[in-house]
């Protein structure tokens, strides 16, 4: 079997500028700005072991907290990122046995050779292991390498908890040696590796320059989707010179609204550091520098400056039919065991716009059976069986699989199986099976209005093909704070958000979907907000159909907010407070703390009040429901979903006593 034919972790190489190879890797990340008056932070998680040395987590190269593999013989292909002038060494990590294992190895290897083997033994059930990396071919920044895998069990069993998880690897690291390389050209700016990204603006920036931010928020994440950086936002020191990066994997891009027409390009030396990249031009001028970076120019950025024409956008993708390739998904081969499964993730995103009902055309191959076995394909979404039948001995697939828009999630995982069954000697290691998925596959889809999921499982999709920023503000912390959440929108796909910054009034008048910021409040009274605070001690919920939940508390009190809401017909994500902006801040800051934390949103509300953590709100359920400062009562069903509800009674401070009323809203 070939590394062609197994489950690989990171994607090949995306071009950006001349020659540009910026490695992508897929699995969802975040990246974040920080409010620029909050002191300037480390962000740089390289651990330099000892001079010479630079190792990365496998989570910010992009392969996830662990690598796991399946059965008694799989492979796993990792794409490592090399940063100019740093070679790969080894793969430090802890392997975790299963039970009942005799015996067993992992074979490294790269470009057709074999790097190396390590044993492994029943009695190191979690050991410390080094995978040699060393000699593994590197081409365009990155190393293809496969880790093949043959376990066998004790007294020749067949371990059925073997078929989900076999072997994991954790707490890994790659390690490099080496002496990292400044870039000289644009081709080089963005490495394989990048730990944040600097943006540099004047203390009140154009709305020229609020856009070129968001638009290089939103584009330099989604190329490092699965590993994405760092994104913050500081003020343009006097002198227009930024200070030195503390590390080689920061990278410092100047924008500004001067220079040609046209606009320019050009690296810039940083004493002490590795140089910055001054973005210049008017606004049409701005828009296709900062594309420079991104798009497919292999021929041009080859010097320390440069400045282009226009660039066409990307073509969209058909909105109702489509095929696998084009979503990004492509074929997919497995071969294995006992069960043979190729999973293909359906991101909304790809579509460009929240998904109805799909139906796939499921084309493939599998190893046909001998007489002596029987197997079962089946077709799942998540937990949901969407079609099981009969291996047959044509050994061909090709079915027409629905998947109802109630089994559709922000990315759902659609898992092809291949089960066998029968006279299979030694586990089936003997005759193992191959299951393959085409490319070519098509894929029909409807739009889903109103959306569902809904809230914040509808984001991003319901935010494309385009979506307007504003901020009730002019100043460099509001466009930070747009930054912020455009960057972690992105994180959720590798499809491209496409943002505009746009005035207040244009966001609130256009049909398009819309993503507003708003830290002191001042938002009008028509924009149907989820949670509202009529008084200073009534807040109201809105629910579905009208529905709203009232909540009174004994002492005033202050929030902040994120909030998904419907406004005719489109999506749009407010985030405010109180006149409270520091809370708005301190809830963009704990959502870019963890990676987690984007993806996992549910609701329709975040809500951050003072020395609390932010907590999700859902649809108000339930009548009249009351609750103490002591705490919750066994009867009490309400709004908060989790842990939420002792939080906001904890706000209360001396409140006494706390009503939720069921109201009914007229319909708008």
């Amino acid at each position: 079997m070939t590394a062609d034919n197994t489950r690989r972790f990171g994607m090949r190489p995306v071009l950006a500028t001349a020659s540009a190879a910026m490695i992508l890797l897929a699995s969802p990340a975040l990246a974040f700005a920080q409010d620029p008056s909050a002191p300037e932070s480390d962000a740089a998680t390289t651990d330099t072991a000892a001079p010479g040395i630079q190792t990365f987590g496998t989570e910010r190269l992009g392969f996830g907290e662990t690598i796991d593999f399946r059965g008694s013989s799989d492979i796993v292909t990792l794409t490592v990122p090399v940063p100019d002038g740093l070679r790969p060494e080894a793969l430090d990590t802890t392997i975790e046995l299963p039970a009942n294992v005799a015996r067993g190895s992992i074979d490294i290897e790269s470009g057709g050779r074999l790097l190396g083997r390590v044993d492994i033994r029943p009695e190191d059930a979690t050991a410390p292991v080094s995978l040699p990396l060393g000699a593994a071919t590197v081409e365009n920044r990155e190393a293809v390498v496969s880790l093949r895998m043959n376990l066998f069990a004790v007294d020749n069993i067949c371990p059925e908890d073997w078929d989900t998880r076999s072997i994991t690897l954790r707490d890994g690291a790659v390690r490099y040696v080496g002496t990292p390389t400044e870039p000289t050209v644009l081709a080089d700016f963005l490495p394989p590796v990048l730990e944040r990204l600097d943006v540099y603006l004047p203390a009140e920036p154009s709305a020229v320059e609020s856009d070129t931010a968001i638009g290089l928020a939103s584009s330099i994440t989604a190329r490092y989707t699965g590993r994405a950086p760092a994104v913050e936002v500081r003020p343009t020191p006097p002198n227009g010179i930024p200070p030195a990066a503390e590390n080689p994997f920061v990278r410092q891009i100047v924008v500004s609204e001067t220079g040609p027409p046209d606009g320019t390009a050009e690296l810039g030396d940083i004493p002490g550091g590795p140089p910055a990249l001054y973005l210049r031009g008017d606004r049409d001028g701005l828009a296709t520098q900062t594309r420079i970076i991104t798009s497919l120019l292999s021929d041009l950025a080859v010097s320390s400056d440069v400045s282009v024409g226009a660039i066409t956008a990307p073509p969209q993708l058909s909105r109702d039919i489509t095929t696998l390739d084009d979503l990004g998904i492509g074929g997919q081969t497995t071969t294995s065991v006992g069960v043979a499964q190729v999973r293909l993730y359906l991101d909304q995103a790809r579509f460009g716009r929240p998904v109805g009902n799909l139906e796939l055309d499921l084309k493939g191959s599998y190893t046909p059976l001998p007489d002596t076995e029987g197997g079962l394909l089946t077709v799942e979404a998540g937990e949901t069986v969407l079609a099981s039948w009969a291996a047959e001995s044509s050994g061909i697939i090709d079915r027409a699989i629905a998947v109802p828009a109630t089994a559709m999630q922000r990315s759902t995982e659609l898992t092809v199986s291949l089960r066998t069954t029968g006279g299979q000697r030694q586990c089936g290691i003997e005759h193992p099976v191959a299951l393959s998925v085409d490319g070519d596959t098509h894929v029909t889809s409807t739009i889903a209005d109103p959306p569902a999921p809904d809230g914040f499982a509808s984001l991003p999709q319901t935010l494309m093909p385009q979506v307007d920023v504003a901020a009730t503000g002019t100043g460099i912390v509001d466009t930070a704070r747009a930054v912020d959440i455009i960057a972690g929108l992105q994180s959720l796909t590798p499809a491209r958000l496409d943002p505009e910054w746009v005035s207040l009034d244009e966001a609130l008048g256009s049909s398009r979907p819309a993503v507003i910021v708003a830290a002191e409040g001042n938002l009008p009274e028509d924009l149907p907000l989820r949670l509202t605070r009529t008084e200073d001690r009534r807040f109201e919920l809105a629910g579905a159909e009208g529905a709203s939940t009232s909540l009174t508390f004994g002492t005033d009190v202050s929030y902040a907010s994120m909030q998904v809401l419907r406004d005719n017909d489109r999506t749009v994500l407010v985030a405010t407070s109180t006149d409270v902006p520091a809370e708005l801040d301190r809830t963009l800051r704990w959502l870019a703390a963890d990676p987690e934390r984007w993806p996992g949103l549910s609701g329709h509300v975040l809500f951050t009040t003072e020395g609390r953590d932010p907590v999700t709100l859902s649809d108000p359920r339930g009548d009249v429901l009351a609750a103490s400062e002591e705490g919750i009562s066994a009867p009490v069903r309400w709004a908060l979903v989790g842990a939420a509800a002792l939080v906001v009674i904890g706000v209360a401070g001396g409140a006494v006593l706390m009503v939720l009323r069921r109201n009914r809203r007229k319909p708008r």
